[in-house]
């Protein structure tokens, strides 16, 4: 009779790991993910380089900006000079200011103009300045989720991005509230911080063009880190604060870990 409840309870144990586990990777699959289209040039790269990441997006027009739209995604990217090129970005910013702090997750997939740049398009101001480095400037990966979750980025990641689609325009210092999250060139590239319920990261990583142009896989799992850490929206209709899977799935993994006596 022991073995036999012990036989149960285990049962039910893994199939109740391998439900939560499926439903947090439908999740992940599921997550509502937006847009705000960059400009110039190298804006055509947007669509090849989700497309080999694998992630299904939505690109934001002139009537998609408003809060309460903004609010149904988990995620807004921010693209290649969208802060230089981008009119309805410019006219709306302070929305998604407003949506970081009811608990989204703002991120730039790509670098912004330093000479049109102002200090106010963020929550916090970052000052940036027309320098850019080469792939193979020495770089310091800092102690962040957005390095494991979903893939664990290494120095490997960032290698082979191409001549001249490493980091362009970046920011010489980061001032708290934000936490640097990688070093480039003794340069913080990839800051974070976090702004009332939501979180915001500035990147002066040339994520996009660098996909686009390569197909380098290594690249595409920078990009699906850099939108999928976070997991879903951190707060649910009334405000309260909800679970993202991402969380979740650390606490099943470490769960599963416990041996059963």
């Amino acid at each position: 009779m022991v073995n036999f409840l012990k036989l149960f309870f285990v049962s039910v144990f893994v199939s109740s790991v391998v439900f939560f586990g499926s439903q947090l990777a439908s999740s992940a699959k599921e997550l509502s993910i937006g847009l705000v289209p960059g400009g110039g040039v190298d804006a055509v790269f947007d669509q090849d380089a989700f497309k080999l990441a694998k992630i299904q997006y939505k690109a934001f027009v002139k009537d998609d900006y408003q809060l309460a739209n903004i609010m149904n995604f988990d995620v807004i990217g921010v693209g290649v000079t969208a802060y230089d090129q981008n009119d309805d970005l410019k006219a709306n910013f302070q929305n998604l200011k407003e949506y970081v702090n009811r608990g989204g997750y703002l991120v730039t997939v790509d670098f912004q103009q330093d000479s049109t740049w102002k200090a106010e398009y963020l929550p916090y101001p970052i000052a940036l300045f027309d320098d850019d480095a080469d792939e193979g400037v020495e770089i310091e990966i800092k102690d962040h989720q957005i390095w494991n979750t979903p893939n664990k980025i290494t120095k490997d990641n960032f290698v082979g991005w191409g001549v001249g689609d490493f980091v362009a325009d970046a920011p010489h210092e980061a001032k708290d509230p934000w936490k640097t999250l990688l070093i480039a060139n003794n340069w913080p590239v990839v800051v974070g911080a976090s702004y009332g319920q939501g979180y915001v990261v500035f990147s002066s990583l040339q994520i996009i063009q660098a996909l686009g142009r390569t197909s380098n896989p290594k690249i595409a799992e920078v990009l699906q880190n850099f939108l999928l850490w976070r997991g879903a929206l951190a707060v649910d209709p009334k405000g309260c604060l909800s679970t993202t899977w991402a969380h979740l799935k650390i606490s099943i993994t470490n769960l599963a870990r416990k041996p059963f006596s």
